[in-house]
């Protein structure tokens, strides 16, 4: 009848010794995170009580006659790996928190380490040069809007255990892992990044991120591995294009596919392609176009695809044709989705400078996720050389831009130094930190 769950004791309540038929062994040391126990279980002829299963997706009476509101294996499957996206959640709004952390220390270490410098003049603050600003500038960016989507995704999921909403319930699965996969992804690069960036101080294992690195990697593969969480979203893509064109009703987070596809997908304005002045690249509207553009575009293209080959080679080894494809549709549309609640966290902002530097960050990711896919949107001729290139010159403007204020933006992540504990990123006195440490 499937996978189910059981609730099987494993140990005497009186001296804790494994119970009868029950083998127990530890995984041994780990990557990282060896203060969680990693267990393997061996069964010989244990038996439970009927009162012992999880009955929620399926039932035995005590004829045993068995029940399920459910009609399939693969849909009782589906709903008992469901309950795994609390997990995800965490898992999302978790990394956002380590990097947010690697941010604050490579960051406030580049704002106090000096390198080189004019003739005859104070060495430069590393921060200020161009190639550091392009390593963390983006980052610090994406640590925003990262907060801003994954405070939606957990007010998403209170929604969904408040009102067990199918509607909101399909729409927080898709949404967790795409967003536990791009973020613990995304995270899992960065902590390499902000190493580097901090040269030799940041290899000392007593400034983490070798131990921010290796407790934080496993975020990409458990709780789903992050591949198969992105063919889930590409999945879920596909499934609500179908709706659209049988008339069915789409979920929340894809309402932008209401829109007309036509409206993306019809030749591109001559002029609008052309326009590289910076009010429009800083334009919201155009920014959310670019990014629905290019998501439907993909969406439209992967169904063609598969319908194609699925008639030729079938569904499955259609699907691996397409994987590929199908990844980059699924980044495509998170990416969307965190900007969106990025732009609407920018118009919420009350205070006038808080509202000035969140519309900076937002705008440099917005167009540095432009630039890094410009091949792209130069393919289709929806960014024309001359746009293309005053993209990437807004870019390096916004990180000098930001870069003026990161002090301000990493300290209003407000991590106390006793949770940070690196010494080359607290907030002040770091070096004679770090000399004591060391000895000194």
């Amino acid at each position: 009848m499937g996978v189910h769950a059981f609730i099987v004791p494993l140990r005497s309540m009186q001296t804790h010794a494994p119970l009868p038929g029950v083998e127990i062994r530890d995984c041994g040391y780990k990557v990282g995170l060896n203060g969680v126990d990693n267990g393997a279980l061996r069964f010989h002829n244990v038996r439970i009580p009927r009162d012992n299963l999880l009955n929620k997706f399926g039932d035995v009476s005590r004829e045993g006659v068995y029940s399920s509101p459910l009609p399939t294996p693969n849909k009782r499957f589906a709903a008992t790996l469901g309950e795994l996206v609390g997990g995800r959640v965490g898992l999302a709004a978790g990394s956002v928190g380590v990097l947010k952390a690697a941010a604050t220390i490579a960051i406030r270490y580049s704002l106090l380490r000096q390198q080189f410098g004019p003739p005859n003049k104070p060495e430069t603050v590393i921060l200020d040069y161009q190639s550091q600003q392009g390593r963390l500038i983006p980052m610090l960016a994406s640590s925003y809007a990262f907060h801003f989507a994954t405070e939606y995704l957990v007010d998403r999921y209170v929604e969904m255990k408040r009102t067990r909403d199918d509607e909101v319930i399909a729409d927080v699965h898709a949404l967790s892992a795409g967003l536990k996969s791009y973020v613990t992804a995304y995270t899992a690069k960065s902590l390499s990044i902000c190493r580097e960036a901090c040269g030799g101080h940041g290899y000392a294992a007593v400034n983490r991120f070798g131990s921010l690195r290796n407790d934080h990697d496993i975020f990409q593969t458990f709780e789903g591995d992050n591949t198969v969480l992105l063919q889930q979203v590409a999945a879920d893509l596909l499934k609500q294009f179908k709706k659209k064109f049988e008339g069915g009703a789409l979920t929340v987070t894809w309402k932008y596919l209401r829109d007309s596809m036509g409206t993306y997908l019809s030749q591109t304005n001559p002029v609008v392609t052309h326009r590289d002045g910076e009010g429009h690249l800083r334009d919201p509207n155009f920014q959310l176009d670019a990014f629905r553009y290019r998501t439907a575009r993909l969406l439209q293209t992967a169904a063609l695809r598969l319908r194609k080959l699925t008639k030729q080679h079938g569904s499955f080894e259609a699907w691996n044709y397409c994987l590929n494809h199908l990844l980059t549709l699924a980044e495509s549309h998170i990416e969307t989705v965190i900007l969106e609640k990025f732009i609407e966290a920018v118009h919420r902002c009350e205070d006038k400078t808080g509202k000035s530097h969140l519309k900076l960050l937002c705008d440099l990711y917005a167009l540095d996720r432009i630039w890094n896919d410009i091949g792209t949107y130069r393919n289709q001729d929806y960014v024309a050389p001359n746009k293309a290139k005053a993209i990437h010159r807004l870019v390096e403007q916004l990180c000098h831009e930001v870069r003026l204020v990161a002090t301000e933006l990493v300290d209003a992540f407000k991590i106390p130094d006793y949770i940070l504990r690196a010494p080359i990123g607290l907030k002040s006195k770091q070096y004679s930190e770090y000399s004591q440490i060391i000895g000194f």
